[in-house]
């Protein structure tokens, strides 16, 4: 399918979208079969690629240039769905050549694309800011086509990206000159709150009508992946929260799961340990104030409590505290969180909060007998 639906809490179906990566996925691999001739360009309208979750998506392909270099241009339309961020509408442009390179898919960005200037991102400093996942996507949906005797470069382009950028927080983050190309599924769903916490609502409900009684809670792949890897979680057991944690507890709760495991990037659940339940960063942030008064609390040196408040990302924020003596200070926040969150409801005691980063590493993990040697 072009687009899948979620049904929302007064029962309209809202159309989910792709990603940028998606985008860039579908119009690297039209182009290369175009250019390994698989498939005649004046009948190409869309394209198929395969998603992580090995699911696949149909996207339609907006033009097809033939260049004088006799490289290959594919246009994509990125097309939200009923998440209509700043992102859509903007054509994504996959440039493809072929090289003399044996077997090699090189991907590079071109006008548009961001680069990486600063530490804490998941690309590293003087990257494009085509994130992992969109890279592995590309690589994985054109490598099929790509003959024993050649290599490819790929060159993502996006023509108004430099133009849109200025509307997001790459600024803020060391991202320059264009926008990111991301996405950690493939699929953008649409974050009306009152759609978003229906389909989790009915997700908890279905759950429990399986019999599963103690979940794992996730803000979105990232967070499944991490419990795949680290705790032999899977699909009957996880269910994502994306921004709504207290929401997501609160009906986990009513409905009678017996044991939650919140499960997540340091950058976002450590607001928990502020109270904030909501982890848009539109509703709330704090990141920065509520390491630093917790390192404050532990009588951390001022120089280091200085560094992590500014700190450009939460994860480097870990890279700094990995180099100190206070990486404990993870665990002091976890169970912090915890806390809150029992307090946020009504009589769940059964709560554990796992903390990692973008590296892969545990942060923090809460239990009886961490909490007591926390003390």
């Amino acid at each position: 399918m072009i687009n899948q639906s979620i049904l929302s809490d007064n029962g309209d179906l809202l159309r989910t979208g792709y990603t940028t990566g998606s985008c860039a996925t579908a119009a690297a691999t039209a182009a290369i079969r175009i250019l390994m001739e698989k498939v005649d360009a004046c009948g190409l309208q869309e394209q198929s690629i395969n998603l992580p979750n090995g699911l696949n998506m149909i996207i339609p392909v907006s033009q097809i240039i033939r260049n004088p270099d006799d490289s290959v241009t594919v246009v994509v339309t990125k097309d939200s769905g009923d998440d209509q961020d700043v992102t859509h509408g903007l054509e994504i442009h996959a440039k493809v050549r072929m090289t003399q390179k044996t077997g090699a898919i090189e991907i590079i960005g071109g006008e548009g694309v961001g680069t990486v200037t600063r530490e804490g991102l998941q690309t590293p400093v003087g990257s494009w800011a085509i994130n992992p996942t969109p890279l592995m996507m590309i690589r994985d949906n054109v490598s099929p086509f790509i003959s024993d005797k050649a290599g490819v470069e790929i060159k993502i382009i996006v023509p108004r990206g430099q133009e849109i950028a200025k509307k997001t927080f790459n600024g803020r983050l060391g991202i320059m000159g264009g926008i990111s190309i991301i996405g950690t599924s493939g699929i953008v769903r649409p974050m009306s709150e009152d759609a978003f916490k229906d389909s989790i609502y009915l997700e908890l409900k279905q759950k429990y009508a399986m019999g599963v009684r103690q979940l794992y809670l996730v803000p979105g792949m990232h967070g499944e992946k991490f419990a795949n890897s680290q705790f032999g979680a899977d699909d009957k057991t996880v269910v994502h929260m994306s921004n709504f944690i207290g929401f997501t507890i609160c009906a986990a709760e009513k409905i009678g799961f017996e044991k939650l495991m919140i499960i997540g990037h340091v950058g976002k659940l450590i607001k928990l340990a502020g109270g904030i339940f909501n982890t848009h960063s539109k509703v709330a942030d704090g990141k920065a104030h509520i390491a630093a008064a917790h390192l404050a609390l532990m009588k951390a040196p001022y120089e280091l409590i200085e560094a992590v408040y500014n700190a450009n990302t939460t994860d480097e924020m870990s890279d700094i505290l990995h180099e100190s003596s206070y990486l404990n200070v993870f665990m002091a926040i976890a169970c912090e969180a915890k806390k809150k969150c029992i307090d946020h409801l009504d009589y769940m005691q059964d709560i554990e909060i796992v903390i990692y980063d973008m590296k892969g590493r545990l942060l923090a993990m809460t239990s009886k007998e961490s909490e007591e040697e926390n003390q």
